[in-house]
């Protein structure tokens, strides 16, 4: 789908964890020109399960780093797991602190759920024009929507003009 969107000349901005990833996917994702390029790596296990950060994880993210993708940032919540630490570029890395719980899906342990917005709600830098295209063909509104209330459609279906 990343690489359809390319072909019609849309910007591609990738944030994932690489969970599921394999360094063939690595290589098709080399041959775009990616606007934005984030990985949320595995923290130390302050805020996440870590127990997917094994060789295979450590072996992608050693592949991304020596693929020189540029703007490619790394994000930690906290410490980045031991195992990865030392192989991601200081430069690139991201400490993002404090864990937020925007769509409640963090353990009130760790952080206290946020007040509710009250009032209407808009987006900032024209965000409501960067939809959110989830693996099933679905494309959301925002990247907020945890309950996916504002499902547009789905690509699969229709065409992305049809959406609006």
């Amino acid at each position: 789908m990343v690489e359809h969107a390319f072909g019609k000349g849309h910007g591609i901005r990738i944030f994932t964890t690489l969970v599921g990833m394999n360094g063939q996917d690595l290589q098709r994702l080399q041959a775009l020109r990616l606007g934005v390029f984030v990985v949320h790596v595995f923290d130390d296990g302050t805020y996440m399960n870590s127990r997917l950060v094994g060789d295979k994880y450590r072996d992608l993210v050693r592949q991304l780093v020596d693929a020189d993708i540029p703007l490619i940032r790394f994000v930690a919540l906290g410490e980045p797991h031991p195992d990865i630490a030392d192989i991601i570029p200081t430069e690139a890395l991201i400490k993002a602190r404090p864990v937020s719980s925007r769509g409640g899906s963090v353990d009130p342990k760790i952080v206290a759920p946020r007040q509710p917005v009250v009032g209407a709600l808009t987006c900032v830098d024209a965000r409501q024009y960067r939809n959110v295209l989830l693996p099933n063909g679905d494309v959301t509104l925002c990247s907020m929507d945890f309950e996916r209330r504002h499902v547009l459609g789905n690509l699969l279906y229709e065409g992305y003009s049809a959406l609006f």
